[in-house]
């Protein structure tokens, strides 16, 4: 058997791979650590936005509020005004509370003595901004904020100062943070092109392989499904290169062999055509004719083993040609197979011949069918114990007939058919008239089935 066959029947026998292969499980497997990583650092970065914030403005970066100098400017203001007498509005004008109204910062005053609510001003709207606050990672954004006693001229009034300038940085940061945590997801997108990249360095290798170079070999990389495949690829690649190098020295052997059958044929057909000519002329006596006659015999069958060879060689390994094939009765191939027991009868064969079936028409060559029973039955008196019986059977099932040909091996047989010729030579007959070849053997019997439907 072949090495491309024995590789092809190993790998076809496997198990298909169910959904959880080596590729898939380490998929799987790589998202669920990238996703975990990337939900951690989300979480992570989120719960310092406040902190950065701080950071920023500690070290002026994008925000330089500062509530204490407002506090002090306001408290300056203050001490010339009487809080009660002025309306809400005019201790905005008269405390110039304008200039800090920015959008960010929100002011309340709360009673003094009491510590009862008064009134706030500039209250930004971020504090009903739903879509703002869907980007706070603790659901509000307030920011640094300071509280002072400021001295009017009639009463003390406490002032907060609330910074919401956080508000400034939070889509941006929470943007900023999903990237981030997006990036922890990279190792998947990275693998799988990997993957692909293998794919296609996978498909240039075959693509060269079918090109014919099969010196060309296939990289193997990983143990996953693709290097898996990746490494039966190459494989098969070194058995068919290695088949391919052994069928043409195989016919290049045969070719020369051949050639070399061709040319001694004409020893026998001389030395054939010599006997006969003696033997034409009667010059030579009744005893010598019988010798010579027993020569030509020998010749004969010399010539036809050799023309054998030579048609079983250039069956087998020659241009199939197109073979006229024609309805063929049965009981022309049983009478055909009965002339070849009676052959092996001569030869000391025990054969039984057991019909199931005499009736029926198949589609066939006859002359092939004849050069069939002829390998069989040169293969029995090469191969087969005499002192065994041979069975041959001939039965119809299903629409088919069945040829089946057993006998059991010679304990002494040391000269084996080169490369098994004369069977494989019957096997392709078989398959040129569309039917089927069997062989099974053992350390004692031998088997050949034939089969061919029945029109």
């Amino acid at each position: 058997m072949s090495r491309s066959r024995k590789w092809f029947q190993k790998h076809n026998q496997r198990d298909l791979p169910g959904y959880f292969t080596k590729i898939s499980v380490r998929m799987l497997l790589l998202l669920a650590v990238c996703a975990m990583l990337s939900i951690v650092c989300f979480q992570f970065l989120m719960q310092y936005e406040t902190w950065f914030y701080f950071q920023m403005v500690k070290w002026n970066m994008m925000f330089s509020f500062k509530p204490e100098k407002i506090l002090e400017e306001i408290q300056e203001k203050a001490k010339d005004i009487s809080f009660y007498e002025v309306s809400k509005e005019e201790l905005i004008t008269q405390l110039e509370l304008e200039k800090y109204d920015d959008g960010y910062t929100y002011f309340s005053f709360y009673e003094g003595d009491t510590g009862s609510f008064q009134f706030y001003i500039f209250q930004p709207d971020y504090f009903d901004d739903i879509g703002f606050s869907s980007f706070w990672y603790h659901g509000g954004y307030y920011g640094p904020d300071i509280m002072k006693d400021i001295e009017f001229k009639d009463t003390t009034e406490q002032v907060f100062v609330y910074s919401m300038h956080l508000a400034k940085m939070t889509v941006p940061y929470f943007f900023t943070v999903l990237f981030i945590s997006m990036l922890m997801l990279l190792p998947v997108p990275v693998y799988i092109w990997n993957r692909m990249r293998y794919v296609i360095k996978i498909k240039d290798d075959i693509l060269v392989m079918a090109e014919g170079d099969l010196e060309h070999p296939i990289a193997v990389k990983g143990r996953d499904e693709l290097g898996i495949l990746a490494k039966n690829l190459d494989e098969m690649r070194i058995a068919f290169d290695e088949n391919i190098r052994k069928e043409l020295e195989g016919k290049k052997a045969n070719q020369e062999l051949i050639r070399s059958i061709s040319h001694d044929l004409r020893t026998p057909l001389t030395t054939l055509y010599g006997y006969l000519e003696i033997m034409g002329q009667t010059r030579c006596s009744q005893e010598k004719q019988k010798d010579y006659l027993a020569r030509c015999v020998g010749k004969v069958e010399e010539i036809r083993i050799l023309s054998d060879k030579m048609f079983e060689y250039a069956l087998v390994y020659g241009q199939e040609e197109e073979t006229k094939l024609t309805e063929i009765y049965l009981g022309e191939l049983l009478e055909e197979l009965e002339q070849n027991r009676e052959f092996l009868e001569i030869k000391k064969f025990s054969v039984t011949l057991e019909i199931q079936a005499e009736e029926g028409k198949i589609r066939g060559n006859l002359v092939l069918f004849r050069r069939i029973f002829s390998n069989l039955f040169t293969n029995i008196l090469k191969y087969a114990n005499p002192k065994a019986p041979v069975n041959w059977c001939v039965s119809v099932d299903k629409g088919r007939v069945r040829f089946v040909f057993e006998n059991q091996k010679a304990k002494q047989t040391h000269t084996v058919e080169s490369n098994e010729i004369g069977l494989r030579s019957v096997r392709r007959m078989v398959e040129i008239q569309e039917g089927a070849f069997f062989q099974t053997q053992d350390e004692e019997q031998f088997v050949v089935t034939l089969e061919f439907p029945l029109c």
